[in-house]
């Protein structure tokens, strides 16, 4: 990228110290918090294109933090697109545009319309516009982690179905819905989450919804107050801590090891939470499983607080060693679990259904937020999904895919042993939707990912998933959505790049 020289005005640190301190306050880790504030200013337009940002020495100094800190965030916002760096000029505002205002849609005259839009946002819009999606890089440029292969949907089969339904249903499945969902396929998910998952509970304790993601959105509203504190995993998900953070909630990282999340971590800390966000089939990205130990820990420590578990079992299908893990949710007999599941792993995302089994006692609050936020889900896509679960296409589909994502897996880690063993030697895990390769520390991993990034690819790395910075330092490779060329192309590409790097040291 060139710059102009009249486009290098320096930035102050002072243009990004208050903002920093405002949301230190609110308890977020330095590394958040400087991620948070860099990104809100580029977005609202306080640090316009191509606007010099400071070096990481003096910014870190006058932020009263570390360099590192700042050269990872730095990093980040990079591979997110918000800023570019080249060596020996520095690092400048790289974002152009704002598709959640529109902003494309306008001419260079009015930029400045534009910016004052999002400077007129509240405090909330505008924290869930920092915390908005950052769409996936392409198929060539990345491995990314836990993406379905779509190729292999069988799209005739469904498209069948979906005529067959509209045929039998008709005006049934093109008027207004039940904001609960639809009874049969309510049924269905309920059996089969009994048989597979270990799931106890009724037909009306399971909502479906459009996503996983809304299923975390209805927790927010409902059952916690600007302010409250949730657990969440450290490393883990980081679309579930934006989205807790985004709606003024603490969440509060929770150290992760092989036996899942530090259970005695969560019970002797210092402030008293509300709530947990757990994945304990597969930890992501990490894939280990919760403890019987632990999660009877946290079922108790649960009822003694009167706390929420948010059980997220977004791709427990998906085990290689043949073993079912029962969830968390059937072993709670204090009805303190809410159980979030969703199609977009196992069949596409594009279906936008997913579901929420909750205690009794949280079935009216819980429909009620749901048709207050977008009134229903969809009832075509809600009757061909039970047809397709209650034909056993579901079933053929899920055995089909397993048995090729374990191929894919076994490909990539052969590859990774061939092409990177002088960085990484990873364990073959038993089960996920992405490969953990552990490095030597953090500094290596992002020596790594940015001579990757320099070529123009896309790496994941352990910080990705951290809210602080990370002592440990890992890649994180997808496979679930690639061929096995694909893989051993991207792998040798990288064994290349980093090879440079190492002659070049």
């Amino acid at each position: 990228m060139k710059h102009s020289s009249d486009s290098r005005r320096l930035t102050s640190p002072d243009t990004l110290q208050a903002t920093f301190a405002r949301h230190l306050q609110q308890g977020m880790t330095r590394k958040a918090a400087l991620h948070l504030t860099i990104k809100q200013q580029v977005t609202a337009g306080e640090l316009p294109y191509l606007a010099k940002l400071p070096p990481s020495r003096v910014l870190a100094a006058r932020l009263g933090i570390s360099r590192d800190t700042v050269e990872v965030t730095y990093a980040e916002l990079e591979a997110e697109g918000y800023i570019s760096r080249a060596v020996g000029r520095g690092s400048f505002v790289s974002y152009q545009q704002s598709t959640l205002i529109g902003r494309e849609l306008l001419a260079a005259d009015d930029a400045e319309s534009a910016q004052l839009a999002e400077r007129e946002l509240s405090v909330h819009g505008r924290s869930l516009l920092v915390a908005a999606h950052v769409p996936h890089t392409s198929r060539a440029s990345s491995l990314t982690p836990s993406l379905p292969d779509l190729r292999l949907f069988p799209i005739d089969s469904w498209l069948q179905l979906e005529r067959l339904a509209v045929r039998q249903y008709g005006e049934r499945l093109l008027g207004y819905a039940d904001p609960q969902g639809l009874v049969e396929l309510r049924g269905e998910i309920i059996e089969y989450l009994r048989r597979e998952r270990g799931v106890k509970a009724s037909v009306e304790q399971v909502i479906v919804l459009t996503s996983s993601q809304q299923a975390l959105s209805l927790c927010t509203q409902v059952l916690f107050n600007p302010g409250d504190r949730v657990f969440v995993e450290e490393p883990g998900y980081q679309g579930a801590k934006k989205l807790v953070q985004s709606a003024g909630i603490i969440a509060q990282p929770v150290a992760v090891d092989h036996d899942g999340m530090d259970i005695d971590a969560l019970i002797d800390a210092r402030h008293r939470g509300r709530g947990v966000y757990v994945t304990p089939s597969h930890h992501y990205p990490l894939g280990h499983s919760l403890s019987l130990d632990r999660r009877l820990k946290l079922l108790e420590w649960a009822q003694q607080h009167k706390a929420w578990i948010i059980e997220d079992d977004y791709d427990s299908e998906f085990n290689y060693d043949g073993l079912t893990r029962a969830s968390l949710q059937g072993l709670d007999k204090y009805q303190r679990t809410l159980y979030i599941g969703t199609f977009s792993k196992t069949l596409f995302p594009g279906l936008r259904i997913g579901f929420i089994i909750v205690p009794p006692q949280l079935i009216k609050p819980m429909v009620a937020a749901k048709q207050f936020q977008d009134g229903y889900t969809s009832a075509l896509p809600q009757m061909t999904l039970f047809r397709f679960l209650n034909g056993d296409f579901y079933a053929e589909h899920l055995r089909s895919m397993r048995k090729l994502y374990k191929a894919r897996l076994d490909i990539l880690h052969a590859a990774v042993h061939q092409y990177l063993a002088a960085w990484t030697r990873p364990p073959l895990p038993q089960g996920g939707l992405q490969l953990v390769c552990p490095l030597a520390d953090a500094a290596t991993e992002r020596r790594l990912i940015q001579a990757a990034a320099a070529q123009g690819m896309k790496v994941y790395g352990l910080a990705d998933f951290y809210t602080a910075q990370p002592r440990e330092g890992a890649l994180v490779f997808g496979f679930s959505a690639y061929t096995p060329d694909e893989i051993v192309k991207f792998i040798k590409k990288l064994s290349s790049v980093f090879s440079a790097l190492s002659q070049a040291d």
